[in-house]
Formats: C-alpha cells, sequence, structure tokens
C-alpha cells in the first residue's frame, strides 16, 4: 500500500465511525501514554514521544479524526511498575481515554490487568515474547528479542566464540533475557557468565573486571538503553575490554545512546530493526524540522503506534472495546519499516526484516536478517 492510498483509506477511515464514548462536540480524542519521564529508563523518552507527537500533528493537520483533534495526554511511570498502574489509573478514570501507548515490560506486565479491567486498549513497543497472548487488551508492536537472541548466537557461532557475559538489567526485562542468552550461548557452543545491572550504581569498574577474570569474547547487553546500560557499556570500553559488543536493541538510532556512548559505538553489533528510507521519508523530514537530527528505531515504533490508534479510531469510534477489535483485526497497515505490518493472535504486530547490524566508520551495516 503506497503512501497516497494510505492517505485515502485514513480519511475514509476517520469519516465513517461514531464519536463512540465520552466524545463531546469537537472535544479532543485522548489517546493516554505512560512513559518515564523521570529516572534512569527516561533517557530516551524525549526522542522517542517525539514520535508519536509527530504522527499526531500529521492526523490533526488532515482534520483530525471524525471532526475530533487528537490530544497525546502523558502521565510519568518512572519505568517501575507502580509508577504504570498510577499513571494508568489516572488516564482511565480521570482523562477518560480509550486507548493508551506504554513501554518496559515490568510495566506493561503490571498494567495487564487494569487493561482488562477498565476495557482500554494498550499499544506498547515491548520487546518480550509471549507476554500478551493471554491478555484481551493488551498489543504491542516491536520485534522480540526472541527472535533477535537466535541471530546473535549463530553469530557466535560463525566466529567461534566459546565465552560469553551477559550484562543484564536488574529488572523483569533483565530477568527474562538473561536465560534466553545463556541457553543461545549453549546452543552455540560457548559458556555463559553473568552480571545484574543495579539501576543505582554509576561505578562498574567491579563488574568490568569479572568480565576480564571471565575471558569473555562476547559481551550482550539487553539493547533496553537508558543510563544504566549506557554508562556500563562505556565503561567496559573505555577500561579496554577487547570483547565484541552485541545489544538486543538497537540503540545505535538513538541520538541520547550515541551521545552516551561516543565514539565506542564504533564496531559494535546491534539486533533489530531500521527505518526503511522510501517508507519513512515523510517521517524523517517531519521529524527532523522538529528535533533536528533523524528518528531511531523506537521512535519510528511510536510514530507507528500513534497512526495505528489513530486509524482504528477512525475506523471503530472513540471507544476502548471497539478500539480493542479493531487493533485484533487490523491487517495491512503501512509501517515506517517498510511494507505493511498485521496483528498477529498472540497481539503482536508481524514485522519482517529484522537483522543483526554493525557499526563501521560510524554508519550501520547490515550483517544478517530473518528475511
Amino acid at each position: 500500500m503506497n503512501r497516497r492510498r494510505f492517505s485515502v483509506t485514513l480519511a475514509s477511515a476517520f469519516g465513517a465511525a461514531t464519536h463512540g464514548v465520552g466524545a463531546q462536540a469537537n472535544a479532543p480524542y485522548k489517546i493516554g501514554a505512560t512513559w518515564p519521564l523521570t529516572g534512569p529508563l527516561a533517557t530516551f523518552t524525549a526522542e522517542v514521544l517525539t514520535g508519536g507527537q509527530v504522527a499526531i500533528d500529521d492526523v490533526n493537520r488532515r482534520g483530525g479524526v471524525n471532526g475530533h483533534q487528537l490530544q497525546l495526554v502523558v502521565e510519568d511511570s518512572a519505568g517501575t511498575p507502580q509508577g504504570g498502574i498510577t499513571a494508568m489509573r489516572k488516564l482511565a478514570q480521570v482523562d477518560g481515554v480509550q486507548a493508551l501507548i506504554s513501554i518496559l515490560t515490568n510495566v506493561v506486565t503490571a498494567q495487564i490487568p487494569l487493561a482488562d479491567q477498565f476495557k482500554v486498549p494498550t499499544l506498547s513497543i515491548i520487546e518480550t515474547p509471549g507476554l500478551l497472548d493471554k491478555s484481551l487488551y493488551s498489543f504491542a508492536h516491536a520485534p522480540t528479542w526472541g527472535i533477535i537472541v537466535p541471530l546473535v548466537a549463530k553469530d557466535w557461532k560463525a566466529k567461534g566464540i566459546k565465552k560469553v557475559y551477559g550484562l543484564m538489567l536488574n529488572n523483569a526485562l533483565g530477568l527474562l533475557e538473561g536465560p534466553a542468552c545463556r541457553a543461545a550461548a549453549q546452543s552455540a557452543g560457548a559458556e555463559y557468565g553473568e552480571a545484574l545491572l543495579d539501576p543505582d550504581v554509576t561505578d562498574f569498574r567491579g563488574i568490568v573486571e569479572r568480565v576480564r577474570d571471565f575471558g569473555a569474547q562476547a559481551v550482550v547487553v539487553p539493547g533496553q538503553g537508558g543510563t544504566v546500560e549506557i554508562n556500563a557499556t562505556r565503561q567496559l570500553l573505555e577500561l579496554g575490554t577487547k570483547a565484541q559488543i552485541y545489544s538486543l536493541g538497537q540503540d545505535f538510532t538513538m541520538q541520547a545512546f550515541r551521545n552516551g556512548i561516543g565514539p565506542y559505538t564504533e564496531g559494535m553489533i546491534f539486533g533489530g530493526l531500521y527505518l526503511d528510507p522510501n517508507a519513512a521519508r515523510t517521517f524523517v523530514t517531519q521529524y527532523r524540522a522538529k528535533m533536528g537530527y533523524v528518528p531511531g528505531t523506537q521512535t519510528g515504533e511510536l510514530y507507528d503506534v500513534a497512526r495505528m490508534i489513530a486509524f482504528t479510531i477512525g475506523k471503530a469510534g472513540y471507544n476502548g472495546p471497539a478500539i480493542q477489535h479493531a487493533l485484533a483485526t487490523l491487517t495491512d497497515f503501512p509501517s515506517v519499516f517498510g511494507g505493511t505490518v498485521s496483528m498477529a493472535p498472540d497481539h503482536r504486530t508481524v514485522i519482517k526484516a529484522i537483522g543483526l547490524f554493525q557499526v563501521r566508520a560510524g554508519k550501520l551495516v547490515r550483517l544478517s536478517t530473518t528475511t
């Protein structure tokens, strides 16, 4: 589906549905967002949320949805489960949002029961596999690390790496990714060691020594970003560690990550998506005009997410259960990552062309792909 056809499709959908729950004449349709505005996981917040705002601004310039402008209402989750619950309760019970955007495995896990209770669909950009398939109202648009880890293990095996060390975050994501990385290393014939990164720590020299003592040839980090992961990775490289660094996320595309790691990104290997230069052209132009730099992968995911929610509101009305049904049956939605995406039975979009990329001379070079 090309961009012109998509615009027509959006216009048709936005004019087709009734106003729905709580919609007063010309009142804005609010889309909620629970996001870490504070805390160590707030590193990418300004970059990523702006992607959603660019999408909403684009829809509003075209007349909004059924005569209503869209409004992004953000509450601070602080990157914690309790913070995510408090933020979601405020958005659903006070602001009356009928759809919500979220991020972070620990936050979304805590929000799943509330999404079902409030009948407010949540579309997140979390990467944990198997988390949403039993929830009626929770969805995700992002590649899972369950797809990326086997690609990394294949690279370990091809390079004859026998010693892998994991620097996992001491949170819900890290406690899931660690065992997966251990199993992947074993499948590649490698020994696996691990340390958990404490979010309250800034000096990781002790962990660097453990990596050296282990004799690691490869170090894998979660790819969630945040100051903890950035600081640990930078210190690892500043202190002369020669191990190949693998990230389970595409953080190199994020401005805050590149600024945090600096020149030490050279040679690092990242798993994930990359914006399609043709499909994302208009988005990149609009984003760069707003922020002064090119958007990254998570930013592109949120741009897609905001447009998906806008589309489903236009198709089904401003009503949580109706939006839920429209998301569950979403097909052939054009993505800034190229082609189209559809919602699978496990409540995740199916995204193709996930790969491994290495930084060479400051640019990402594709090493492998799933398609």
